[in-house]
């Protein structure tokens, strides 16, 4: 069985919590309180920063070079995304580079990016590469299973670029060919090493979610 059906199978309670939460729901609906909207695009961006320098990280602790051109691919298609997607967001938003300046990391980012970092320095590639990909892989999901169930709501809302964003063919075959080059590189792994790499997957899942209970708190 491929690593990255393991994977999911491990975290897709997860996901499902993650596209019903209430943050994620009334960004489909529209009804989501811009506060915590601005809140979240600076903190995403603040992220973004962090999980490209990870991938950086990553890329320097590999000589496997077929891996090296890949890595260098999810850099520049997150920095892509990043200049295509957030960063005309937060200026669509009236966010200046003064206003993410003073805007201090949250304390789950801060968390979450060093469990990942830890993943990369204790564990190896692999286990830094699964680690990033649980973050690609369930804003796709999200934005999917929640097309499925307000898609008839989406049209109007404000934040129906966040969506589209995550739904869009650039990102899916992007996010496609990070799974494929994962379970390449996994192959036919088994036992504890896969059920590692499975604890990590989750674990990255469960502070997503955490994510989205802080952001609807502030």
């Amino acid at each position: 069985m491929r690593l990255s059906v393991v994977l999911f199978d491990g975290v897709q309670d997860l996901w499902d919590q993650a596209a019903q939460k209430p943050f994620v729901v009334e960004m489909a609906k529209g009804t989501l309180d811009e506060r915590r909207y601005r809140y979240y695009v600076i903190q995403d961006y603040l992220y973004l920063l962090d999980y490209i320098h990870i991938l950086e990280c990553t890329q320097e602790s590999t000589d496997d070079g077929s891996l090296k051109d890949f890595i260098g691919f999810a850099i520049e298609q997150t920095r892509g995304e990043t200049l295509r997607v957030h960063v005309p967001n937060m200026r669509k938003l009236g966010i200046t580079d003064d206003d993410v300046a003073r805007c201090p990391k949250a304390p789950e980012i801060a968390e979450y990016v060093e469990y990942m970092l830890g993943c990369l320095r204790e564990d190896g590639v692999l286990a830094g590469l699964t680690a990033l990909l649980q973050c690609s892989w369930v804003y796709a999901y999200i934005a999917q299973r929640v097309l499925e169930t307000h898609g008839s709501e989406l049209p109007a809302s404000p934040y129906k670029g966040w969506f589209d964003a995550y739904t869009c063919t650039e990102y899916l075959e992007a996010n496609q060919r990070w799974i494929d080059v994962l379970n390449k590189k996994a192959g036919s792994m088994q036992g504890d090493e896969a059920q590692k790499l499975c604890g990590v997957f989750r674990t990255c899942a469960e502070h997503e979610n955490k994510l989205w209970d802080m952001l609807y708190c502030v």
